[in-house]
């Protein structure tokens, strides 16, 4: 196929993931194609491999697979993609971001014997794998989750691929880079993570491993790298139900901001990679679940500006209230906010943060594209809010694209 030089665009599909995330970015001009997470199985069933044997009928590869993290809303459809292929090598992925234990361990991997104790801990961490999710896709009648026999970093490792080339086979995070060149007009931020988040992610999974009481000196062993991704997964997350309220007739939008805001605290979350996107003058904000603090901190570092402008911002952690802090908001805005999330899961997206949002004075008409429709969005699908507050609701369609024309 010849590729058209003059259609000068980014294309943005969000996938119905569940209450996961997926995302494909291509950029025609420079041929570049771009998956960030894969959310569950039937994502990856029903979206992402008629995506790729598009691909793939065009002599094309897919550019980068980006997990920002671990989670399995993130990484489910990942792991059937790269055990599908394991054999067939049917789809080319020319990079994988993704970081695993052997990335981010504090000392180099130690070849000492396991004891036995030790050894039956990490089989059985092993036998038991992901966290299992209970939730039901629409046609789809099986666990989205499904039971997966390998960790995404052993499939990752015995498929081959170049993992995190662009920071010399490190960990993805801004120590280790910050400006990577995807393709002649491409460039990525990154944002987060940092070391420091990385580390606690660390300490959290060896206090974990304490607790199940596998000893000290076989921390570093190489067998670790598939237990550590399987019990980072099993991360337990602590949910205020911010949306108590929704049918309260009493509820404004200034309560809903008033709300105090207190930052996630979970490690894997602390993890995630984030990052900016920079197309000509475009510029397309991804927060995956990252912590607000965090991306806010990086944001300034880079741009020093007070006020920054993106064409597109995909909101961190599904909506959550703990991921999107009114400081973070007085930094940076959007006419274009992606929301992934069916609500089943935490009841995200939270009123509070479509609020925070909403609710900042503005002179443009800020749209809120949800991929699937929820409580949260039926209530903000309100007339008279979004005349006075000059926002508008939108629901994407399975495989719509977002298009975005370079200046």
């Amino acid at each position: 196929m010849t590729i058209n030089s003059h259609v000068k665009t980014l294309d943005i599909t969000m996938f119905p993931a569940s209450f996961g995330d997926s995302f494909w970015v291509s950029v025609e001009e420079d041929n570049l194609d771009i998956l960030i997470d894969t959310g569950f199985k039937s994502t990856y069933e029903d979206h992402i491999k008629p995506k790729l044997a598009e691909l793939k009928r065009k002599n094309k590869s897919l550019d980068f697979l980006i997990v920002t993290h671990i989670d399995s809303d993130h990484i489910s459809g990942a792991l059937s993609l790269l055990e599908a292929n394991e054999l067939s090598k049917e789809f080319d992925i020319k990079n994988i971001w993704h970081n695993s234990y052997r990335h981010i361990q504090n000392s180099p991997i130690k070849e000492s014997e396991l004891s036995l104790k030790d050894q039956r801990i990490l089989q059985q961490i092993n036998v038991n794998g992901y966290k299992k999710d209970e939730t039901i896709v629409q046609n789809h009648i099986k666990n989205i989750s499904g039971k997966q026999g390998s960790s995404l970093a052993s499939l990752i490792f015995k498929g081959c691929y170049d993992w995190n080339e662009q920071f010399d086979h490190d960990a993805v995070c801004v120590e280790n880079g910050t400006d990577i060149e995807l393709s002649k007009n491409v460039k990525l931020i990154l944002l987060s993570p940092n070391k420091s988040k990385l580390q606690r992610l660390m300490i959290s999974w060896k206090k974990e491993l304490r607790k199940l009481g596998v000893s000290s000196s076989a921390i570093d062993n190489r067998f670790f790298d598939d237990a550590f991704e399987f019990l980072v997964s099993h991360e337990k997350s602590i949910k205020k139900n911010i949306n108590k309220n929704i049918s309260s007739k009493g509820i404004t939008i200034e309560t809903l901001m008033a709300d105090v805001f207190e930052e996630d605290e979970s490690p894997s979350n602390g993890s995630s990679i984030s990052f900016v996107l920079e197309y000509g003058n475009r510029k397309i904000l991804f927060l995956g679940d990252s912590h607000p603090s965090i991306i806010e901190r990086a944001l300034k570092n880079r741009y020093q500006q007070e006020q920054l402008w993106f064409d597109a911002i995909k909101v961190a952690h599904h909506g959550s209230h703990k991921n999107t802090s009114p400081s973070l908001l007085s930094l940076i805005d959007s006419d274009t906010y992606f929301i992934s999330t069916n609500g089943s899961m935490f009841d995200h997206p939270d009123l509070v943060t479509i609020a925070r949002i909403i609710g900042r004075k503005t002179s443009v008409n800020r749209k809120v594209i949800f991929n699937y429709e929820t409580d949260t969005s039926n209530y903000f699908d309100n007339e008279n809010l979004k005349e006075t507050y000059n926002y508008s609701v939108y629901i994407s369609g399975a495989d719509e694209i977002f298009t975005f024309m370079k200046d």
